[in-house]
């Protein structure tokens, strides 16, 4: 029967479907291949997707126009071509809802019917399980990820102790997989009885309260040794409101507690540092400013003690309130703006009243977690500066005198240096003239290169400074020290600038003396058999005698550290290089006995190494001279120390008649370029005689009297060098005999300058009379020169026995010194006073400290500045040393 012979019957049993059915029918083109399909019926539940459409007759594609491209009317195509049922599942969007349809196509006669089930819900609850079961796969990689990657401990145990989980980090901890770790305890796990009893009463704890607990371990890691852990215990709670299970977390803290250490001894550095530094500093911490800490600078320019710690600064200083100054602490803790100024004006109370101070100050506020919690205040008092500097600004016209009356050339120059117009009367002065500085002051040769200088000063707009030639009118010349000032407008452009040059041909002179005895000194250092050295103040090896570049076959000016500390046998260098640097910062001499390795044989031979600092007039070491003299020998076997000893006892004796004979001919030859500086600056007064003017007259005399002191210095150092040359025997001295030849001796400068010597009853002590005679006369002698301007010398010399030793006061009525200078005093060439008003060679009180020493003695000083000085000398009575 054809399917449309009964179309009711068949309109009702489509209608009954609870699904979608169509029919269709097959299209073909020429080569009878199946294109499309014409659509015959469709049943009521069709109707819910497609709407109220005339859709008989028409093509399937034109009704559904997206099977093309989903490829359902490929799939239908194939059905009707080769008779096979088509089964599937495909998504289709119907009024921008998409749907998932199950079709079934079967070729029943010449017709296609089509079945179409909505499976959208179901798909969409399987895509959404899919996506569930994804995301909790996800999940759990994640977790598993996050707790085996953690460096963090994870672990579970259950009530009776035992580990039911535990991540990667705590398996590498122990070294053990989970197979021989989950489901033992904490004993099988390598708990100490100790740590596993604590444990367990952790746990028992956390069952019965059912609340987490917290502590802090020791215990050793099986890779990293030793380690401190933070742990956490926390209840695992079923429904039931039971624990069930134990989840544990502990994390190494090792590295925190080691920076809490650190962090603890930088706080405490902090504090040493403020309280060491020479800027008066105070820390304000807190809304209130309250002083937390302050170094000894700041309270003694507040005036207060330590008390104040503790209170707001504005407590402190309660006149502050409303001044700049006190705004601009409120700026910096408010707002975090830094302050930096200079001559801060600031009336406070420091004395009982209000006066007027001025600082250089620096604020900046100290933040901790990105907040300020806090500030730290810089200030140094610029009082005097500030008057003094605008006392200069009042004064102009005396400034103008005295650039007048200086022998320098003092002169102003306009922004590019073409045109110089002098200021004064100096001896390059260019009078009224106005010329080029460039021309006139520099030779030719030296132009381009001076021109180079004078534009990098102009772009930096920095200081000028140049030493340079001046030619002279008869082709001669000159040096000269100059140095230019840029003077700036308030946009901060050159304006012009101020110099001033200083005639320094004498000094370069003199320069070239000293370089000359300078390698006369080298010359002689090379003859001497001992290694000899010298070093910078930090410790910097900058020269070597030839001895050093023999035994160590280095190439010649290889200095520094890389030159002789890798010569140190592997078990000297921590010592050596300790004690070294130990005593750089301390500025105590250094001695010590090491090997160093020979460049030739590479044998290691020991050496007694010795250094002393070599200081300026302040006290500052401006040179360290060394020795490394050869003492293997002495170091041998026992058998033969005995003969070891008498030989390196007679290169010693040899040694320092050596040193004696190079320190005889070091001043000699050091003596005879003076001598001839002298010589040759007598006879060119002679030559010139009352052609002189007034001004190399004067500059004649200032030759003289360098010549002189060059000439007392080495006379100086040669007697100190040769103090300890000779030994004498000790013999009965009377003090008061050796007074009274000092009287006779001084007779000349008593006279002159009023002075009296008191004593009486001084002791008789057994010593060297020729040095007890010099210290008595270079304390005598002292106190005579550094007599109060005005006010005779009084030099009252009193005695006491104490047990077996006779102590003797020296007291003067001269200048003084500030008692930190107490012990500065006696060191080699120490000078306290200008040596223009005071002569001397700073050599005199090492002389009497050291004449003390070698009588088994020893002397002290105390003074105050303008109040005189007391030197304290204690002898004993009887010597116990055969030789002095």
């Amino acid at each position: 029967m054809e399917l449309t012979d009964n179309k009711d019957l068949f309109q009702n049993i489509f209608n009954a479907a609870s699904n979608g059915i169509g029919v269709m029918r097959p299209l073909y083109n020429k080569k009878k291949v199946v294109e499309d399909f014409t659509l015959l019926l469709f049943n009521d539940y069709s109707f819910k997707w497609i709407g109220d459409v005339d859709y008989k007759g028409k093509l399937f594609s034109e009704i559904f126009p997206s099977v093309k491209e989903n490829g359902i009317l490929e799939k239908f195509i194939e059905t009707a071509q080769t008779g096979n049922t088509a089964n599937f599942e495909e998504w289709y969007s119907i009024k921008d809802i998409n749907y998932c349809f199950r079709f079934t196509a079967v070729i029943q006669s010449d017709v296609l019917v089509v079945t179409a089930k909505d499976v959208t819900e179901k798909k969409q609850s399987e895509l959404t399980l899919s996506d569930a079961l994804a995301a909790a796969e996800k999940q759990k990689r994640l977790y598993d990820s996050i707790i085996n990657n953690t460096p963090d401990l994870v672990y579970v145990f259950d009530l009776d102790y035992r580990f039911t989980y535990a991540n990667k980090a705590l398996l590498t901890m122990w070294g053990k997989s989970a197979e021989d770790s989950i489901g033992y305890g904490l004993r099988e796990n390598g708990y100490e009885e100790w740590h596993a009893l604590m444990h367990e009463r952790e746990i028992d704890k956390v069952v019965a309260t059912k609340k987490s607990i917290r502590g802090t371990v020791s215990f050793p890691h099986a890779e990293l040794g030793r380690r401190v852990y933070d742990y956490i215990f926390a209840p695992v709670i079923n429904d039931d409101g039971e624990v069930e299970a134990i989840a544990g977390t502990t994390r190494d803290i090792t590295e925190i507690k080691q920076a809490e250490e650190k962090l603890q001894i930088g706080e405490s550095r902090l504090r040493s540092m403020i309280d060491q530094t020479p800027a008066p500093t105070l820390i304000l911490k807190g809304d209130d400013l309250v002083i937390e800490q302050i170094n000894k600078h700041m309270l003694q320019m507040i005036g207060r003690g330590e008390e104040i710690i503790g209170m707001p600064l504005i407590d402190v200083l309660p006149e502050l309130e409303g001044q700049y100054v006190w705004t601009q602490v409120q700026n910096v803790y408010n707002k975090g703006i830094p302050f930096n100024q200079s001559e801060v004006y600031v009336p406070h109370n420091r004395t009982g009243e209000i006066r007027d101070y001025y600082y250089n100050l620096a604020y900046r506020p100290l933040i901790e977690d990105g907040q300020i919690t806090g500030m730290i205040q810089v200030a140094v008092e610029v009082t005097e500066q500030v008057l003094a500097r605008k006392k200069l600004e009042e004064s102009e016209s005396r400034f103008r005198a005295l650039v007048n009356a200086s022998s320098d050339v003092v002169y102003s120059m306009n922004a590019d240096w073409t045109v110089m117009r002098s200021l004064d009367g100096g001896s390059f002065n260019a009078g009224n003239n106005i010329v080029n500085w460039l021309e006139k002051y520099i030779t030719p040769n030296n132009q381009e290169k001076v021109l180079e200088l004078i534009a990098q000063s102009v772009e930096d707009k920095s200081i000028f400074e140049l030493e340079h030639k001046v030619p002279n009118p008869d082709g001669s010349f000159r040096w000269a020290f100059s140095r230019a000032v840029p003077i700036l407008d308030q946009n901060g452009d050159i304006i012009e600038w101020f110099g001033a040059s200083n005639d320094v041909t004498s000094e370069k002179e003199v320069q070239e003396v000293i370089r000359e005895s300078e390698e006369k000194f080298r010359q002689l250092a090379d003859l001497v058999p001992q290694i000899i050295w010298t070093s910078e103040p930090d410790g910097f090896v900058d020269y070597y005698n030839k001895r050093w570049y023999e035994y160590t076959c280095f190439e010649e000016n290889q200095t520094g550290d890389q030159s002789w500390i890798p010569l140190l046998h592997p078990d000297d260098v921590p010592f050596v290089v300790g004690n070294w640097y130990k005593s750089i910062e301390s500025g105590n001499s250094y001695q010590l006995e090491f090997r160093l390795k020979n460049g030739k044989t590479g044998e290691y031979r020991w050496f007694l190494s010795k250094a002393v600092p070599i200081t300026d007039k302040n006290g500052v070491i401006s040179k360290w001279f060394g020795t490394c003299t050869d003492i293997h020998e002495q170091k041998s076997i026992t058998e033969k120390l005995e003969i070891l000893v008498d030989e390196r006892t007679k290169e010693l004796q040899r040694s320092n008649a050596d040193l004696q004979q190079f320190a005889h001919v070091a001043s000699h030859d050091l003596k005879e370029p003076v001598r001839k500086i002298k010589t040759f600056t007598s006879r060119l007064e002679d030559h010139l005689q009352d052609g002189l003017d007034a001004t190399s007259a004067k500059y004649m005399d200032r030759i003289h009297v360098a010549a002189d002191r060059m000439f007392n210095m080495i006379d100086g150092v040669l007697a100190y060098s040769k103090i300890n040359a000779y030994l004498q025997k000790p013999t009965l001295v009377d003090l008061n005999d050796v007074l009274k030849s000092i009287e006779t001796d001084l007779e000349v400068s008593l006279q002159k300058s009023d002075g009296k010597i008191i004593y009486h009853d001084l002791p008789i002590v057994e010593g060297a009379l020729v040095l007890l005679y010099q210290l008595f006369y270079n304390l005598i002698n002292n106190s005579i020169k550094f007599a109060k301007e005005g006010t005779p010398p009084k030099i009252t010399i009193s005695s006491e026995i104490i047990e077996d030793k006779a102590l003797i006061k020296v007291e003067d009525n001269g200048i003084g010194f500030d008692s930190v200078q107490d012990e500065k005093i006696f060191e080699t060439f120490t000078r306290l006073n200008p040596k223009d008003r005071y002569e001397g060679t700073g050599l005199g009180l090492s002389l009497c400290k050291k004449i003390a020493e070698r009588h088994e003695g020893n002397i002290t000083a105390s003074g105050t500045a303008g109040n005189g000085a007391t030197f304290s000398i204690t002898l004993p009575l009887k010597q116990t040393q055969k030789d002095i």
